[in-house]
């Protein structure tokens, strides 16, 4: 139970974490940036230089929408699971089976083998997994 608050609040602190600093940069970016470069720029050239702060603020906007989309694709690789991830998973907990025979499949990592060894036990758990 403690490791599931725990990880509770690591999600919402990286989620504070990435709304506060990637959303808001690109919000400010939009709604207070341009707006206000284009204010300062009828100032004229040798007030205010809007030709170089609207670049900036594009490459910003540009770095943030990279990173944004990078965090989401990492997001996506977690929470999809490859077949050597249910592999992985068979090898490291398998020693807590208490039955041989399922404890020798999972460690082999051997579907055929563990379904085998489930039914055996009189289980109905189903292991849609493709190797």
């Amino acid at each position: 139970m403690e490791m599931k608050i725990m990880y509770g609040a690591l999600i919402f602190v990286a989620g504070w974490f990435y709304f506060y600093i990637c959303i808001r940069q690109l919000i400010f970016d939009f709604t207070v940036g341009y707006p206000l470069i284009s204010k300062f720029g009828k100032a004229g050239e040798n007030i205010f230089a809007p030709t170089g702060a609207r670049r900036m603020n594009t490459i910003s906007v540009f770095i943030w929408l990279i990173i944004c989309v990078g965090l989401g694709q990492k997001v996506e690789k977690v929470f999809n699971h490859e077949p050597q991830d249910f592999e992985a998973f068979c090898r490291t907990y398998c020693r807590f089976v208490p039955d041989d025979d399922l404890r020798q499949a999972m460690a082999q990592a051997d579907l055929p083998k563990m379904r085998a060894a489930l039914r055996a036990l009189g289980s109905d758990l189903k292991l849609d997994v493709e190797k």
